[in-house]
């Protein structure tokens, strides 16, 4: 039963991946009090996909720009969508004459945002398992793409996503945001300036994560689409640990969903790292799995 449950689910995913230019699209007219000074063309409409804790700064940030519109939100859960459309609506509607404004749509399914020719760019922050499906949707229907770290779950994901920005020309940005932080900026100034003298080893912290664990079956929320969370994943009992997203761990425990603490802050230590070394167009030459000892 669970190995027909999770085909079938893997085939519904493609289905609707593949059904991306066959969504309707949904235009907005929108009075230019609602947008302050900037005018339609110089706007940038975005759709935002996962609604969850790190979208929040995120989403604020974007509602408080008069040069971007917020068109669309998507996430699986449905009081999430819904409370984000409201305070998108809400809070364009305090910036007109009348007082309101209808014009941010709530979707379950991240191919119909994409598949909108009204929206310029899509916020991808979503668990990192559905980085790269979420990403290469928009970049094959010509979005540019903010994308948190990490990029991709994979290795192999990060080089299809690459290739999928070379060849739809589309600008793709990973959510780094320690590259705009004073302090880590100064750090690499001071490495790559000689300042501390030749650098022959380099150690990084990356914390830990409870260890991943049997979690016992409970109901799901009314509302939540599980089998749209759970994705290309292999098929799990739901638990509320599983799926929620926190400083704690929570998804990030599971390998399959954010590669513990390796996706989490090594996404943003190894990064710096290779900054301050200058070696930004290399990468690692091997691997070592924590409890091995290598010579070689």
């Amino acid at each position: 039963m669970k190995k027909n449950h999770f085909l079938s689910r893997r085939d519904f995913l493609l289905r609707g991946a593949a059904a991306i230019g066959a969504v309707a699209a949904y235009p907005s007219v929108v009075p230019s009090t609602v947008f302050g000074a900037a005018a339609p063309s110089n706007r940038i409409t975005l759709g935002m996909i996962g609604m969850g804790l790190m979208m929040g700064g995120h989403f604020r940030g974007m509602l408080n720009r008069s040069d971007v519109q917020v068109l669309a939100v998507c996430d699986v859960d449905e009081r999430k969508r819904e409370n984000a459309k409201r305070t998108a609506e809400k809070t364009y509607a305090g910036r007109t004459v009348g007082g309101t404004y209808r014009g941010c749509e709530a979707y379950l399914e991240y191919e119909k945002v994409c598949a909108r020719p009204d929206i310029d760019a899509v916020f991808v922050v979503t668990p990192d398992h559905w980085h790269a499906l979420c990403s290469l949707a928009a970049t094959r229907a010509g979005k540019d793409v903010y994308c948190q770290k990490p990029m991709t779950l994979t290795i192999r994901e990060g080089r299809l996503m690459s290739d999928a920005c070379k060849q739809y020309g589309t600008v793709f940005q990973v959510g780094s945001q320690q590259r705009s932080e004073r302090a880590f900026r100064k750090a690499c100034e001071i490495v790559r300036n000689g300042w501390i003298g030749k650098i022959h080893t380099i150690y990084a912290g990356l914390g830990e994560f409870a260890p991943p664990a049997t979690l016992p079956e409970q109901p799901i929320p009314e509302g939540f689409d599980y089998d749209r969370w759970l994705g290309p994943t292999p098929w799990y009992p739901y638990n509320q640990e599983r799926v929620k997203g926190d400083y704690g761990g929570g998804w990030r425990r599971f390998w399959e969903y954010g590669s513990r603490k390796n996706g989490d802050w090594g996404a943003h230590h190894f990064d710096i790292i290779q900054w301050a070394l200058g070696m930004d167009d290399s990468g690692p030459v091997k691997f070592v799995p924590k409890g091995y000892n290598v010579t070689e």
